[in-house]
């Protein structure tokens, strides 16, 4: 029975002493060149940073870090071509603390920066983002681009801010969106084409303004590449009256007698805008006055040139005049 015990306890032993030798030769393998897991997880995590972000070259000539897949980006004034293409801000732009009315079924959610003279880049610094996009250098008034650069990566995205087409494309190609940038586009010329040739069918030639009031001061009129006055003549075709000359001037309200060859009227409106001077008898003169074609716009989107400001301005339209 002795030996018997002896035996089983010489067994265990030297059962213990084989797993813990073959524990060290694991070790020493590893001190040879094996890997083990923590340096697998490091290289594997070195790879992922590596492959995170990409060097793309601004509008300014800066070479940024930008990240493949950013997920809190502040964009200000870009609110609507990043709506286009699928993708919501960490915060957005607004005007006395109101953002842009027209985008809130998608951005009725995101926080809302404080707009006072511009982007500041302790306010961008407070929504704690992975990119910062820049419309174009006058957009940096309250801040340099190095101090941007300090919050986050910063990327100018052009130096026409009016190239909204352009700048879409651009901003898909930032936000590795370049797919859905150009359906946006291709969408967007579709309905244009369509909404062109219904109008044309509906009215034929036709002069249209859009006006914006400023009460006993007298009104603008928005010219042929001025925001919405783009789309009104570039785009559907609409006839300038011959009062119109520049591209967002100022008339005094003696003027009102010259929009006489003015077919459609598109009076801007909205919070905080004047109305039309309905009690001045010159207006009440106007043929498009007596005819019933003077139409209240919504200043949100027609204060405005990107793709889904200008579908609207197409809805508005064809709303209007296509019975």
């Amino acid at each position: 029975m002795n030996h018997a015990r002896k035996w089983v306890n010489i067994t265990a032993v030297c059962v213990l002493t084989s797993l813990f030798v073959a524990g060290c030769g694991a070790g020493n393998d590893t001190k040879q060149g094996g890997s083990s897991p923590t340096a697998a997880q490091s290289t594997e995590k070195a790879v992922q940073t590596a492959a995170s972000d990409r060097i793309l070259k601004d509008a300014m000539g800066h070479e940024v870090k930008v990240p493949v897949q950013p997920k809190k980006i502040i964009a200000p004034f870009l609110e609507d071509s990043m709506t286009a293409i699928g993708v919501k801000p960490a915060a957005q732009w607004s005007a006395g603390g109101e953002p842009q009315l027209y985008l809130q079924n998608v951005l009725k959610d995101v926080p809302v920066l404080d707009m006072n003279g511009g982007l500041k880049p302790e306010q961008a610094l407070s929504h704690n983002p992975d990119l910062i996009i820049i419309l174009a250098p006058t957009y940096m008034k309250n801040g340099s681009y190095e101090e941007f650069s300090k919050v986050a990566p910063t990327f100018v995205l052009s130096t026409d801010e009016n190239d909204w087409r352009g700048n879409l494309t651009k901003l898909g190609e930032v936000l590795g969106k370049t797919s859905e940038a150009e359906q946006a586009l291709k969408k967007y010329d579709q309905q244009l084409k369509e909404s062109k040739e219904k109008i044309h069918a509906a009215i034929g030639d036709k002069t249209a303004v859009l006006f914006q009031s400023a009460d006993e001061k007298g009104f603008k009129l928005f010219g042929a590449n001025f925001y919405s006055g783009k789309m009104l003549y570039q785009g559907l075709g609409f006839k300038q009256p011959k009062l119109l000359k520049g591209d967002y001037d100022s008339y005094s309200l003696e003027a009102l007698a010259q929009l006489d060859d003015v077919d459609y009227i598109f009076v801007l409106s909205g919070k905080g805008r004047a109305k039309a001077p309905v009690d001045n008898p010159l207006w009440n003169q106007l043929p498009a006055v007596k005819q019933g074609h003077v139409y209240e716009v919504d200043s949100g989107h027609w204060f405005n040139h990107n793709a889904i400001a200008n579908k609207l301005i197409m809805d508005d339209v064809l709303r209007s005049l296509v019975k």
